[in-house]
């Protein structure tokens, strides 16, 4: 594998300035694999039992292969072990039901898993982003309110600050 790094420059028009973008190049090459296998759910079948999902929106990885998905139809994010039929529901309501207190979603998002198994969701419809402790049932708002600003209010106290 031989790795290089690359400069490129370019000259913005609107603001005349030089910008230098520099990146690691690599001459790996990578193509897709055509023949793909279901890990997680039932092909062409959605809903809220164990074995189902319903608008799979992100996933994260750990380092056993366990994949976590966040579901927007369910409002879950669901655990499934390397291999299992079905998963767990490891954040939010297994019924898939949406609600404000800390326990529910309403529409997770991206999801992001550490080394310690512990869960970062966000939540946009609730706006804010919570941490999910392992093992727990309830989480915790580590970003936003919880209260949608309109994009007017935002932006007039954004300038004013």
């Amino acid at each position: 594998m031989k790795y290089e790094l690359a400069f490129k420059k370019w000259v913005n028009p609107w603001k005349k300035t030089i910008v230098t973008n520099i990146f690691l190049a690599s001459s790996i090459r990578l193509r897709w694999n055509r023949t793909g296998i279901t890990v997680a759910g039932i092909t062409g079948s959605s809903g809220s039992a164990l074995d189902r999902l319903s608008y799979p929106y992100d996933l994260a990885v750990d380092s056993s292969k366990t994949v976590y998905i966040a579901e927007r139809g369910n409002n879950r994010v669901q655990m499934w072990l390397a291999g299992a039929s079905s998963g767990s529901t490891v954040a939010g309501q297994s019924s898939g039901t949406a609600g404000t207190a800390v326990n529910y979603f309403n529409r997770a998002g991206g999801v992001v898993v550490d080394s310690n198994g512990n869960l970062y969701v966000t939540d946009p419809y609730n706006h804010r982003v919570q941490y999910w402790p392992s093992g727990s049932s309830t989480g915790t708002i580590i970003a936003g309110t919880g209260i949608e600003l309109h994009y007017g209010i935002a932006n007039a106290i954004f300038v004013w600050l």
